[in-house]
């Protein structure tokens, strides 16, 4: 991955990734804001305000909503990030939101009908550690959730598959540079 334009005089420090996923299904409701966290890399040290971290990430899931016998439904797909302090009792509680430069969140999402079964979502960005960040170790968590407004045509009971073997959370770290 190469310099962003943000992260210039800045240091790279080694890439921390993940392909291990921490669920396999993400049940299927109404609301856009029940995701299920699938993805979560540590950075091996303190993450200071103003470092830039280029963040990507991958992950596939499979509508098989209603299959065999039931009503086969569209499913919005939506992805979130956070991060969150690391190690603290209360990191994942005290999880924030990755916004943009102007506070909006970043939001990667996809329908995924029965037709196309199969959806991969991917996205990459470059987020700005902000200046109220403690300076603490940090854990980047992928969040997605399954929605949609048919979700109880089968007895609300769906899930959406998440794929083994494709997921990856990938962050490199740019810092600045120790002074002499």
């Amino acid at each position: 991955m190469g310099i962003t334009q943000t992260a210039i005089g800045k240091i790279q420090q080694p890439p921390v990734w993940c392909g291990q996923l921490e669920a396999t299904g993400i049940p299927v409701d109404l609301s856009a804001g029940t995701g299920v966290r699938l993805l979560r890399a540590i950075l091996p040290d303190p993450t200071l305000p103003g470092d830039v971290l280029d963040i990507s990430w991958k992950v596939g899931v499979t509508n098989n909503a209603g299959y065999p016998n039931g009503t086969r439904f569209t499913i919005g797909v939506g992805a979130h990030l956070f991060a969150y302090p690391y190690p603290d009792p209360a990191g994942w509680a005290n999880r924030q939101e990755l916004l943009d430069e102007n506070g909006d969140q970043i939001l990667v999402g996809m329908n995924v009908t029965p037709d196309v079964h199969h959806l991969a979502l991917a996205a990459s960005i470059s987020w700005r550690v902000p200046a109220d960040w403690g300076g603490s170790r940090m854990g980047l968590a992928l969040v997605v959730d399954a929605h949609s407004t048919a979700w109880k045509v089968n007895g609300g009971n769906d899930i959406l598959t998440v794929e083994p073997g494709y997921a990856q959370l990938r962050v490199h770290r740019w810092t600045d540079p120790i002074p002499a």
